[in-house]
Formats: structure tokens, sequence, C-alpha cells
């Protein structure tokens, strides 16, 4: 530390006088801004600084510690939120009483990429109408979610109780194909790429896959980098969930419901298909892959919801009157020799009902069903052998699990109507071996198809159409954020809202028509 002071002159002869008054000058004379260096353990290097701001100053050393002391343990709390969910790491304020003295502690975070955090901690005090702040900061990362994992920004730019949205008819305004169809059934996002799978059942165009640029906010034909259909020469039930693994491959539930259930495995005889997404501009379908679980009619349960983590598939069915509706699947992780163009599957579950959404987190897979438990949790630690730990099951009414998010120790359930209780459940999963207890929820009167959560907010996309935005930090007390937004393409229009995922400060939104006509919405906060 080095301190800028008046030299003092020792030489023979120096008066006491003289020596009073130099170290007088040594005191009061400490100006502008003093830096201290220091390592930072944990991700990343840090760098502090104790700032002094005004002039003749005396400083008091056991109150500059203690700053540091309380600036460290925001950057220790970051961290430890960090290794628990990169999402947890949010802005925070505070103020933080200490003897005579009131210190305010600030933790500003930004994302200058998807998979990194800059941390700054920052404690200020006031003595004699002068301002102190000792600073340290660092960088946190989130290797987990390199390989296909959550891009999606917790830290909230701009305005959202001002909200900004840009629609587009997919087939007119992106694919430049003005027939009917195109009904979106699921989005997935990832480094600037956004997948979309289509269920044409009711319209009459082929492809079923899609990529697209999302480098920017804006949406034209020049943004598809490419397409393809996953069951060429028919026009079939096409696709309804997509998950990928970075840039490599993307899987893909596939929705017909091949008959009989005994047909020869191909694209219409498929529950999970695995497509190359390596070249973007020409994807392609290197494997189909079918379980056997059927239901009546002699039917192949088709596939509703895929899940992708640390090279296992987790493939969710409907309902099967026969096999089970949950598959874990190694591609690659799972020690069997599992590859994606030869999957091997470890295991599998019968739950009784059709699988709307899956999520695994740490050693558990969570499943939201039609079931009467609306969520279903499994240890999967061990991958061959999963085993019941736990579930939800609302006391206030019927309804089925539709969507879901964590972060956290919290898990969020959204339900389909109609429902005599809450549609929207906070859920604590801290301890998943029982069933979870709620900390609070709403009753919403509409499906709740899809949920992003981001900080203190929840993001809703319904069945009436709508984009909600509601308050969440308090589970007791949820409150509207910003009034609602209308889904393309307007109400009046049988439209409900059918996908969704985020990057960045970006939400993006699938929403359909009743003639089938698919659209897009890019909603982000306002200036």
């Amino acid at each position: 530390m080095n301190i800028q002071n008046k030299k003092i002159d020792n030489r023979r002869g120096f008066s006491t006088i003289e020596l009073l008054i130099a170290f007088a000058i040594l005191l009061v004379n400490i100006t502008g801004i003093l830096l201290l260096s220091s390592g930072v353990q944990g991700q990343g290097q840090g760098t502090a600084a104790l700032l002094y701001q005004g002039q003749s100053v005396s400083v008091n050393s056991e109150t500059n510690q203690e700053a540091i002391h309380m600036a460290q343990g925001l950057l220790e709390k970051a961290r430890a939120d960090s290794r628990e969910d990169f999402n947890l790491v949010n802005p925070y304020t505070g103020s933080n009483p200490s003897g005579p003295l009131t210190y305010t502690e600030t933790l500003n975070v930004t994302q200058p990429d998807f998979f990194t955090k800059e941390v700054v901690s920052t404690v200020t005090w006031e003595i004699a109408g002068k301002n102190f702040s000792s600073i340290l900061t660092t960088l946190l990362t989130n290797p987990e979610a390199i390989n296909g994992g959550d891009t999606c920004g917790s830290v909230l730019e701009g305005d959202w109780t001002n909200l900004q949205k840009t629609e587009y008819e997919f087939g007119d305004d992106i694919l430049n194909d003005t027939s009917s169809g195109f009904p979106i059934t699921a989005i997935q996002t990832f480094d600037k790429k956004m997948y979309i799978t289509v269920n044409n059942v009711n319209g009459n165009n082929d492809e079923t896959f899609f990529i697209l640029n999302i480098t920017d906010s804006v949406l034209t034909n020049g943004d598809v980098l490419g397409k393809l259909d996953n069951s060429p020469g028919a026009i079939s039930e096409g696709l309804s969930s997509v998950a990928v693994d970075g840039t490599s491959y993307a899987y893909v539930a596939n929705a017909y419901d091949s008959s009989p259930k005994t047909c020869i495995e191909n694209h219409n005889c498929a529950q999970l298909q695995i497509i190359d997404i390596g070249n973007p501009s020409n994807p392609s379908v290197i494997r189909n892959f079918k379980v056997d679980s059927s239901t009546s009619g002699n039917k192949l349960a088709n596939g509703t919801s895929v899940f992708y983590r640390n090279k296992i598939v987790y493939l969710g069915l409907a309902n099967a009157t026969s096999g089970p509706e949950l598959y874990i699947l190694d591609v690659g992780g799972g020690g069997m020799g599992g590859t994606p163009s030869s999957p091997i599957v470890l295991s599998s579950i019968e739950i009784g009902n059709g699988i709307n959404a899956i999520s695994v987190k740490d050693n558990y897979l969570y499943m939201a069903s039609p079931h009467s438990q609306e969520l279903k949790i499994f240890n999967v630690s061990d991958l061959s052998s999963p085993a019941s730990a736990g579930n939800f099951n609302s006391l206030s009414g019927s309804g089925n699990g539709k969507s879901m998010y964590l972060v956290g120790s919290k898990l969020y359930l959204g339900k389909t109507v109609p429902n005599t209780g809450n549609d929207f459940h906070i859920l604590n999963k801290t301890n998943s071996d029982i069933a979870l207890p709620e900390l609070g929820g709403k009753n919403f009167t509409s499906s709740i198809n899809g949920i992003i959560v981001r900080n203190y907010l929840a993001f809703f996309i319904t069945s009436n159409g709508q984009f909600q935005t509601w308050k969440i930090d308090d589970p007791t007390n949820i409150t509207e954020y910003a009034s609602p937004l209308t889904l393309p393409p307007g109400s009046g229009g049988g439209l409900q809202g059918t996908a969704t995922d985020c990057e960045g400060n970006y939400i993006f939104v699938g929403s359909e028509s009743s003639n089938d006509k698919g659209y897009i919405s890019v909603i982000t906060g306002g200036p």
C-alpha cells in the first residue's frame, strides 16, 4: 500500500516544531484513491479497490478491514450460488449496520456472454460527510451450459414493466411460405441459434425441423440456416419436442403414432430421432430410434418430450397401455458404449400416464404429467436403476402437470385447466425424497403451457394466447408485474401459446391460430 505524503527531512538540526508539522501533514494529507490488489480465490481472478473520496480524512484501518470482509462475503455468496445454479447470481443491494456505521452492500452483475458473469461487490460507508468504498470483482463461469445448457440471462436488462414485442408469422415472414401449417410445438435456443419443431397434422407443409440464426432480435427469411422433413415422402404428425447437445446433435421427439406397433424402425416408426446439426445448412437424421411402448389401437406410444444432459437423453412418451412412458438413453455418457447414432437404453420408468415436460438437475429427474400426481420425481444417481424420490399432488384441485422451470432450490410448476385450485405452484425441492412442500401459488384460470423464470420474475405463456409477467420473489404474495401481451394472431383467432425459450435478454414464444398457422414473438424489456 502506497501513501502519498510529505517527505520528512531528517537532517541534523531539524527543529522539534518542524517535526511536529511534518507529522501533522502526514496524518491529514491522505487524498485521492488508495488502491489495493489481491488474488480472489474461486472462479477467475479478482481485483480489490479501497476508495477514499474527499481530502483530509484520517483512515480507520479496522473499519476498512470490516468493509473488505463484507465485500469478500458478497463475492463468496455469489460463488456459492453459482455452484448451486448459475441463474441464482443476480444484482443485489442491501444495508448492513455495524456499530455506529451502516454499510451499503451492492452486488452488480453483468453478462459479457451466455456462459460468464462479471460480478462486482461494493461496500460503501460514510464518515464525517465523506464517502468511502471497498470494491472487489471477479468472473464466474457456467461450464455446465456449454454443451446444450440454458443460455437464458437471469440478469434483467431494460424495463420489464414496459414489454417490447415483435411478431412474425413463421411461414410467411420467415420461411417465405404462405401455405397453411407450421404450428410450432417446441423452441430450443442455444448460442445464437434457434431450433424449432413443427407438428403439421393439419397442415400441408413438409418440413418439420428448422434452424434459425438469432444473432440479433430481428428474424427474416435470411435467418433460416437449415430445415428438414423428419418423415420424407409423407405428411405426418411431425415433431413435438427438441433438445440439443450444443452444436453437434439435436434430439427430437417424434409425434407420429405408428401403426402397427410391430413396424420396422424408420422415420414413421420411431419415437426418437437424432439429427446431425454440425452443418446447420444441411441437417440430417442419422438415426430413428424405436422403443416398444404402445397405446390402444395397436399403435406405438408417440414421443411427447425430450431432455438432454451430459450425453444422456431422457425421452417422454404419451400414455402407454403397454410399456413405460420414460426412457433413459446413453448417447455417449452412460458408460455403456452408446453414441448418437446408436443409443442404448439404460433404464425405463412406467408412471401410468403421459409426460408433458422433463427436467434433470443434480441427481434428480422431474416429470410434469397428467397423472394424479402432477409432478413425479426420481433419483437417477444410478442411471440403470432410477428410484422414486417424491412427488407433488395439488390438494386444491385436479389439473395436469404441463410445464416447469427449476432455479436453485425452487421448482415452478404450471398446470392445465379445468382446475379448481392454483394453476401455478412454487415448490421447495431442497429435499426431493419427500412430497414437495408448496411455498406459494396462483390461480390464472388458463393453462400454463410454458414457464421462464429470470431473477424475481416469472413469464408464462397460456392457453388463452397471453404472455404474462409476474413478480415471484415473495411466493406468498405473487403480483402482476406488467400488463399481459396478446400473442399473435390476436384475440379471437383461436390461438394459444405453444412453446417458449430464452437466450440472453430475449424471450422467444411460439403460438398458433385455429387454422394451424404458427407464429414467433420476440419479447424483451423496454427502454
